[in-house]
């Protein structure tokens, strides 16, 4: 049976952890009243939530594809993870653009991730933090529950209000509620400051994969 975002939502959410919205909105961290205010396509910023807390939800099937609800071998220890239908920008903070209903979104399989604890996956877009990392490669990241404990000079992707990033962190020495973003390409992209209050979501990079 055809289903849109929200009734694959609230099917989801009932099978898989017997909640209704306002409770799974809650699990999630997503704003209440969320979802019964969607109506064409899903932002990053909501998608980026419920792909961190519900890692076992085949997100392709939450999209619209006709496919299995939970991820194969969800529970049973599969080496699958997620690739995040939009990409983590290695540059300045980007407009959080949403997606629509009809977004591809793949599954890799790499052990070595799944073995440093990745929970999803996503390309790089730019060169901010090249030679380190290129743009289009895929990044392993493992989500942080507490983000109020960041190991300093790590490289994390940061979901903010206005998109994601990708950034090797640095304390504020002139506040102890700011962060310094750090690229790895300062010729063209200096540092720049924000506060924990802006962020919503961290994964910290725990591998990378590309081609030449």
């Amino acid at each position: 049976m055809d289903m849109d975002f929200k009734a694959r939502l609230v099917e989801f959410a009932r099978k898989q952890y017997g909640m209704g919205m306002t409770r799974f909105e809650e699990f999630t961290g997503i704003n209440s009243g969320t979802i019964n205010k969607i109506r064409d396509g899903i932002s990053t910023t909501t998608l980026t939530k419920i792909a961190a807390a519900c890692p076992e939800l085949n997100i392709r099937w939450l999209l619209g594809e006709d496919t299995d609800m939970l991820n194969d071998g969800a529970g049973a220890g599969a080496n699958t993870i997620p690739l995040l239908p939009f990409s983590a920008v290695a540059g300045s903070l980007s407009e959080n653009t949403p997606i629509d209903a009809t977004t591809a979104i793949e599954q890799y399989v790499i052990p070595d991730f799944t073995a440093r604890g990745a929970d999803c996956a996503i390309r790089v877009d730019g060169d901010s933090m090249y030679p380190r990392y290129s743009n289009g490669e895929i990044l392993a990241l493992r989500v942080i529950h507490d983000p109020t404990f960041f190991q300093w000079g790590k490289v994390y992707v940061l979901a903010t209000n206005q998109g994601c990033v990708i950034k090797k962190l640095f304390p504020d020495p002139d506040d102890p509620n700011g962060i310094i973003c750090h690229s790895e390409n300062t010729a063209n992209y200096p540092d720049y400051r924000i506060t924990k209050q802006d962020i919503f979501g961290v994964a910290i990079v725990v591998g990378h994969a590309g081609i030449e």
